[in-house]
């Protein structure tokens, strides 16, 4: 039996009732659109507004849909049950063109109008600025370094957290030597994969003041979760640049001490040792890595008839030959040749690491001897 078409004009309360829907539908989006980014990190950057707006705009035409589709759920569920001793059929209906029209044309021009505007937001997010600061990221399992040049100097300025200021527009130049990872400013609302292989970028202008954290977005291993960094934005450049002055200071005077020296650099994050391993004098807290406290008075303990400056010394430049029991051949393998090849580590820095290392003894004495390191290092210059 075919149902004929209700031809009989709609009724006022009825487009009433509509109007109220629509109006309802309308007023619960925004209401949603409007709360959810509340939860979110304060906005840190002249791109977070943009994308916070394009989020909000998104979430308002989701929950809209969301609102609609659930109360015409209810609707249908408590008007047209079936009542109480009724066992026939439904009657059949036919399919209405003109309703499928319209909620085929609704979502395409939708999704037309969410492409033009994130295509806006992209292209004003990633456009560049003029005075730009590049400052190159890496991503090493487990941590963050970045490094900065210093033109009138000549020389390059490492550091475990990323400096900026307010107001000056910030481009990344980012590469991994290891795995794929993904520089995640939450603050900033910027994200950027990096590729092995590839050199990738993102900007950002911070417009606040403040320490945001940095961490990794793509999982890369079992310390992924301790990926972390810091970036501090200072509220002018005059306060910037008495830190890069600093900076700037200890890396052209370095400490004459060996040893000390060494302890700077892997303060400074120029390599990725504090990732993997715990190392209580610096505040390294990694878990895939043996520990390197106390590691002078068992390095001439592992290996009969080697030094401690032998062992490590080796450990460092092949440390597939020394795998302490528990852990993996995970670490990378510096090398002293090519200073454009990756997991390059200068004889001079390896020197100064490992006269470090010789000390973190019980008594705080070198269990190593430094004129035979010395020569040892030659070897490789």
């Amino acid at each position: 039996m075919i149902v004929p078409r209700n031809t009989s004009p709609v009724k006022g309360s009825t487009v009433l009732w509509i109007a109220a829907g629509f109006l309802l539908l309308v007023f619960g989006g925004l209401l949603i659109a409007e709360l959810t980014p509340l939860l979110f990190p304060p906005q840190a950057s002249a791109q977070a507004q943009q994308v916070d707006d394009l989020f909000k705009f998104m979430l308002a035409v989701g929950a809209a849909i969301f609102l609609l589709v659930q109360g015409v759920l209810v609707v249908a569920v408590v008007r047209f049950r079936a009542r109480r001793g009724d066992r026939s059929d439904g009657a059949p209906m036919h399919g209405n063109t003109t309703l499928e029209v319209v909620w085929t044309l609704i979502p395409a021009v939708i999704v037309l109008v969410i492409t033009i505007y994130s295509f806006q937001v992209w292209v004003n997010t990633t456009a560049a600025r003029a005075d730009e600061q590049t400052v190159r990221a890496t991503g090493a399992r487990f941590v963050w370094s970045f490094a900065y040049n210093d033109p009138v100097n000549n020389i390059t300025i490492n550091s475990k957290e990323l400096h900026t200021y307010v107001g000056q527009p910030v481009r990344m130049e980012m590469s991994t030597d290891d795995s794929q990872h993904a520089f995640w400013i939450p603050a900033m609302r910027i994200k950027q994969d990096l590729l092995p292989g590839r050199t990738t970028e993102v900007r950002f202008t911070p417009t606040r003041a403040g320490s945001y954290p940095i961490v990794c977005a793509e999982l890369c291993g079992s310390g992924h979760g301790q990926m972390r960094a810091t970036i501090v934005v200072h509220p002018d450049e005059a306060t910037y640049l008495s830190w890069f002055d600093d900076a700037v200071n200890t890396a052209l005077n370095p400490p004459a001490d060996p040893v000390e020296r060494g302890r700077a650099l892997l303060a400074a994050g120029v390599y990725p040792c504090s990732g993997c391993h715990v190392l209580d004098d610096l505040g390294w807290q990694g878990i895939t890595g043996p520990s390197l406290n106390g590691v002078g008075d068992r390095a001439g303990r592992r290996v009969p008839g080697e030094t401690a400056e032998e062992y490590l010394d080796r450990s460092i430049y092949f440390p597939g030959e020394y795998l302490v029991p528990g852990f993996g051949n995970l670490m990378p393998q510096f090398q002293p040749n090519d200073p454009n090849a990756p997991n390059y580590m200068p004889p001079d820095d390896h020197f100064a690491i490992v006269a470090y290392l010789c000390t973190l003894t019980a008594s705080g004495e070198s269990a190593c001897d430094l004129d035979n390191l010395e020569r040892i290092v030659s070897e490789y210059r």
